[in-house]
């Protein structure tokens, strides 16, 4: 269930039946010239809701947060439309938002992320919540924890690329411009950190050949994510 369509009090009721919260975590940003820009968000928010029906069904039942959409983008702030929350930031505001729910009476919180720069962002935050309070934090990467499974139904994956282009395609196809997804894996021998490094690893803001995604390769990524998601969890909560 979706927390912000819930009354207080429907809240206040429903806290005290559910094994955790789960929060989905993206960014606003370029995804190529295909994608819209909230794609790291739309992912993981579209795995939740699988991930809760299949816990229903071993009746299970965790709430859905609102997703905190702007992310952690240096690389990418050079295109038009991503918006930049500096490291400190993100990981200061999730923290506090995660205490918040702990101070709630929730003992464990899923933290669903979709996009790569929050990843570290995300562990800061959840070992200070962690350290603060007998709470038990869980982050998923959807892609990189999941990649051995993907890369078994797209032949490449990468930023706006097959895998999250047939991912899109399966959530809302009228938001992909497929006659403009053209892009090519790049990438450089050592991390380089510069203000407009994002123009040479993510020209027009991909990086990866997204022409051979399609819808069906999309719904099996969507499906093997959450089945596997909603297992690892039934064994936790």
């Amino acid at each position: 269930m979706r927390m912000e369509k819930l009354t207080w009090e429907e809240f206040e009721k429903v806290k005290a039946k559910v094994s955790a919260v789960l929060l989905p975590v993206g960014s606003v940003e370029a995804h190529g010239k295909h994608l819209p820009l909230g794609t790291d968000v739309f992912v993981p928010l579209e795995i939740a809701g699988r991930v809760e029906k299949k816990l229903k069904d071993k009746g299970i039942e965790i709430l859905i947060a609102p997703p905190i959409w702007y992310g952690h983008s240096f690389v990418l702030n050079v295109y038009p439309g991503t918006i930049n929350v500096r490291a400190d930031s993100l990981r200061r505001y999730v923290r506090d938002v995660m205490s918040e729910f702990v101070e709630e009476g929730f003992k464990k919180v899923i933290i669903l992320n979709g996009h790569g720069g929050n990843v570290y962002p995300l562990i800061e935050a959840g070992e200070e919540v962690a350290e603060s309070y007998n709470v038990e934090i869980i982050l998923i990467n959807w892609w990189m924890d999941f990649r051995k499974e993907i890369l078994e139904i797209c032949s490449s994956q990468g930023h706006a690329g097959e895998d999250e282009t047939s991912v899109m395609l399966a959530i809302a196809p009228e938001l992909v411009k497929m006659e403009k997804a053209k892009g090519e894996k790049r990438s450089a021998p050592v991390r380089v950190i510069r203000r407009d490094i994002g123009l040479e690893l993510f020209p027009d803001g991909i990086n990866d050949n997204p022409q051979g995604a399609t819808r069906e390769k999309g719904e099996k990524i969507l499906e093997v994510v959450s089945e596997r998601i909603a297992k690892m969890l039934e064994g936790v909560l």
